[in-house]
């Protein structure tokens, strides 16, 4: 298993964060590796959809789990022997009494197989688009 993460502490309003990472129309404008995203339906757990990246083939994804009152959904694309996994986690920052101080974190996890093969053909550049993309999502969603 290889895993890529980036964490940022931001002061957001959660609500607009949820909604700018859910929406898969905004996936193409907040990270640059994705071309071209589509959802056939409401964001649901068992949801599907289908991305093309700027590198690498169309791909379908599902949403794995989605818990909105937790701040996290999961979304899970199946490759050639191998799974890319999503993390999408807000947590409040508890150390200060400022409600819209949040954490921020999005998770590549690569697994199976062919992972190692993966991660050196698409892995380290969706990696390295981590930080721009919570960025653009952040940016959106700021107090």
């Amino acid at each position: 298993m290889i895993v890529h993460e980036h964490t940022l502490t931001a002061r957001v309003d959660p609500s607009v964060v949820w909604d700018r990472w859910t929406q898969v129309e905004h996936w193409p404008v907040d990270d640059p590796f994705i071309v071209r995203a589509k959802l056939n339906g409401p964001i649901a757990k068992g949801a599907i959809g289908w991305v093309k990246a700027a590198k690498g083939p169309r791909t379908v994804f599902r949403f794995a789990e989605v818990d909105r009152m937790a701040g996290r959904f999961v979304v899970q694309s199946a490759l050639f022997l191998a799974t890319i996994t999503e993390e999408h986690e807000m947590t409040r920052v508890e150390e200060t009494e400022d409600p819209h101080d949040w954490q921020i974190t999005q998770r590549l996890i690569f697994s199976g197989l062919l992972a190692r093969a993966w991660n050196r053909y698409i892995g380290k550049d969706m990696a390295a688009q981590l930080p721009a993309t919570l960025d653009r999502v952040v940016g959106a969603a700021s107090l």
